[in-house]
C-alpha cells in the first residue's frame, strides 16, 4: 500500500512538473493581447518582427512594429476602456490561432463616424505566424458587422 501511494504521488508530481503552460510561440502570441489589454505598448517592439505583415492591412499602414503601434493608438484612443479577452489558443507548428472577445466603449470618431458613446462586444480570430520568437505575420478576422451595429454606425443595435 505504501508503495502504491508513493507511486501515485510521484506520478502526480511528475504530471505537475510536465504540465504544458504553453509553448514559446503561444506565449509570444498571447503577449500581443497583453499589450492591448494591459496597456503595455512596449511589448509591441519585443514580440513583432521588423517585417511584420498584417493581413488584411489597412491602406497605407507600414509593416512591422510601427504599423501595429498605429492600430494600438487608434483602438486605445477610440475605445479607452478597450479589453481583449483570450477565449481559446490553438497551436500548430509555427502558427498560433487565438479566439478572443474585444469590448470597449466608443469615445471618439471611428471610421469617420462621430461617437454615440456606445459599447461594443465582438469576437475575433487571429492567426499569428511566429519565427525566431517574434510574430512575422498576422491574419485576422473580427466581427465588425456586429460591432458597427452595436455602435449605431450601421442601423440599430
Amino acid at each position: 500500500m505504501k508503495q502504491l501511494l508513493s507511486t501515485l504521488l510521484l506520478s502526480a508530481a511528475g504530471a505537475l512538473a510536465n504540465a504544458d503552460t504553453g509553448s514559446a510561440n503561444a506565449q509570444v502570441a498571447t503577449r500581443w493581447y497583453q499589450a492591448f489589454d494591459k496597456r503595455e505598448p512596449a511589448l509591441i517592439e519585443q514580440i513583432v518582427d521588423a517585417r511584420w505583415v498584417d493581413i488584411p492591412s489597412p491602406e497605407g499602414m507600414p509593416p512591422g512594429p510601427e504599423g501595429l503601434k498605429q492600430i494600438y493608438t487608434m483602438l486605445t484612443s477610440t475605445f479607452p476602456d478597450l479589453r481583449i479577452e483570450i477565449k481559446d489558443v490553438i497551436e500548430q507548428g509555427d502558427k498560433v490561432v487565438v479566439r478572443s472577445e474585444i469590448s470597449g466603449t466608443q469615445k471618439t470618431a471611428f471610421l469617420g463616424m462621430p461617437t454615440k458613446n456606445r459599447p461594443l462586444r465582438i469576437q475575433a480570430i487571429d492567426i499569428h505566424e511566429v519565427k525566431g520568437g517574434k510574430i512575422v505575420r498576422t491574419w485576422h478576422t473580427e466581427d465588425w458587422m456586429t460591432g458597427l451595429h452595436q455602435l449605431g454606425i450601421l442601423g440599430s443595435p
